[in-house]
């Protein structure tokens, strides 16, 4: 047996993960708020911003799967380390960046490193028992909120101090930091008791357990409704909420980042109250799921239809927080939809394609609407109408989650 330290504590454990993933989150939304900065910095426009942004989330798009596959093979202490030690690596690389591609080459290959949350929701299947895997799991990627959080106000005063460049590196180094922690501190015990001891069989009974995934009709829908659920989430807060606050909405960057600030706050009490709901009371996922998508379409089509003056902080405040709420809150259930589903021996591998969606719609829609609001502008548009315009793609995308939602069916009332 190992001499070294373990954690065994299911809440501990839950601690490293969410501290994992609020870095993940972090990386992927600080260029929301430092647009004007990084604009400056590599000297393009909002085409070219949307080029750095996107680059994330095609590469945290394109490592959701091979993510899911080694956790299925190797379990996930191995992979979580060595994807903060990558994540640190490329956040510092990125700051010596002084021209576009080399910036959009640096956050691609962030990207590729930021699938924490895969091996995590694994791990926490086999550490909590199943009645608490819903609430656990919210938990978890509650915590994207805090990494939002950090993205906001406290990131716009660190920089304020010592300039982004710094910030990011100070960042990067404690990333590093957690890969070794998590390395030395985590360990795949509750994971290896539940699968083959032979790599064979194990990636024979993974083999299986994705046939069986790919013929369930409901896996489908419940991936339909993530793409453009989390999608549009990913889009706003990764690249183009702060400048609609900013440049459509002339909000300064303190009060932007105020704004972004109350979105990350107010879905937290929301985490908890929303899994207890779902088991307790409701006893049902896709009502959630609908409701969601129904509330954001609305939410995003008054966004769309607003384009003459522009909005007050308290209606800019509220429409981020219904979207960041529907958006956080709403994401869990549908992993714990999948959780209820799928084998157990292709649990990481599900969640790693189901992963991958949002981020892959993201990526494509960040750089569309990049090019849309540069072009509407070049065409005279004002800033409020260029965003207007190209907002009717994310309500498009969240009218579609609510038809997938109109198909699903019911995962709990199956257990219960």
């Amino acid at each position: 047996m190992s001499a070294r330290l373990k954690i065994v504590n299911p809440v501990w454990i839950l601690v490293l993960l969410c501290t994992a993933y609020s870095l993940s989150f972090f990386q992927r939304v600080y260029p929301s708020v430092l647009s004007l900065d990084l604009m400056e910095a590599f000297a393009v426009d909002t085409a070219g911003f949307g080029l750095i942004s996107s680059a994330t989330m095609l590469g945290y798009a394109v490592t959701q799967i091979p993510s899911g596959l080694l956790t299925d093979i190797m379990g996930g202490r191995r992979a979580l380390a060595l994807y903060q030690l990558f994540a640190g690596l490329c956040c510092m690389a990125f700051t010596l960046c002084e021209s576009l591609m080399p910036a959009v080459a640096c956050r691609f290959l962030l990207g590729l490193t930021l699938a924490c949350n895969v091996p995590a929701y694994k791990l926490l299947a086999f550490c909590v028992p199943a009645e608490c895997y819903a609430r656990y799991c919210s938990i978890l990627t509650g915590c994207g909120a805090v990494g939002t959080l950090l993205a906001s106000s406290p990131l716009v005063a660190v920089t304020g101090l010592v300039g982004w460049r710094a910030a990011l590196f100070m960042v990067g180094v404690f990333t590093v930091l957690l890969g070794g922690m998590m390395y030395v501190l985590l360990h795949d015990g509750e994971v290896s008791a539940q699968v083959p001891a032979s790599m064979g069989d194990n990636l024979r009974d993974l083999k299986r357990g994705i046939a069986e995934v790919v013929r369930m009709k409901n896996f489908w829908f419940i991936v339909l409704w993530f793409m453009f659920m989390i999608g549009n989430l990913f889009t706003l807060l990764t690249a183009w909420w702060g400048g609609y606050l900013m440049q459509a909405n002339g909000l300064s960057k303190d009060m932007a980042g105020l704004s972004m600030s109350v979105m990350s706050l107010v879905p937290l009490p929301f985490l908890v109250v929303f899994p207890w709901l779902s088991d307790r009371v409701l006893h049902s996922r896709r009502v959630f799921l609908l409701l969601a998508a129904l509330l954001e379409t609305l939410v995003l089509g008054y966004l769309c239809l607003h384009t003459g003056e522009p909005l007050s902080f308290a209606e800019l405040t509220a429409a981020g927080v219904i979207i960041s709420v529907v958006s956080n809150c709403m994401g869990p259930l549908s992993f714990t939809m999948v959780k209820e589903s799928v084998p157990s021996s292709a649990l990481a591998s599900a969640c790693g394609f189901l992963n991958s969606t949002g981020p892959a719609v993201s990526a494509l829609m960040q750089a569309l609407l990049g090019v849309l609001v540069s072009w509407r502008l070049s065409e005279g548009a004002t800033a409020m109408q260029a965003y207007g315009n190209a907002f009717w793609l994310l309500c498009a995308g969240s009218f579609v989650s609510f038809v997938a939602a109109c198909f699903m069916k019911d995962t709990l009332t199956r257990r219960t």
